[in-house]
């Protein structure tokens, strides 16, 4: 079973939307929040049985805010919210976003020139 939720937690005046997709068959959490990092969080069981969960990301190191082990997914969920509030946005992310409004810009001076034009 796969569970999709998406969450806006305050802190302050900041407003974070963290989606979580849930697979409570093989225990896995996966995070993502676009606004602040293009890199998905996963949190997995640890290796060798025991009950304890820990967080692996794509790429990269795991933050060290988020290492250690977790005793629930709801805990390591807990915590990746607290993550992603005080994140700042990453470089890959400011760049995606410094391009997207570039493009925008250069289509509207192209329209206005081309109307100015006529």
């Amino acid at each position: 079973m796969i569970c999709i939720e998406l969450n806006k937690q305050t802190k302050g005046r900041h407003m974070v939307d963290v989606e979580f997709s849930v697979n409570n068959d093989k225990q896995i959490l996966t995070a993502r929040c676009p606004e602040k990092s293009s890199t998905a969080i996963h949190v997995k069981k640890s290796p060798g049985g025991y009950k304890f969960f820990e967080v692996h990301v794509e790429k990269g190191k795991v933050p060290k805010e988020l290492s250690g082990k977790y005793t629930s997914l709801l805990r390591a969920k807990d915590a990746i919210h607290r993550y992603f509030n005080k994140l700042t946005p990453t470089k890959a992310v400011k760049r995606e976003a410094f391009g997207k409004d570039f493009e925008e810009r250069k289509k509207r001076n192209a329209t206005e020139s081309n109307t100015k034009g006529s």
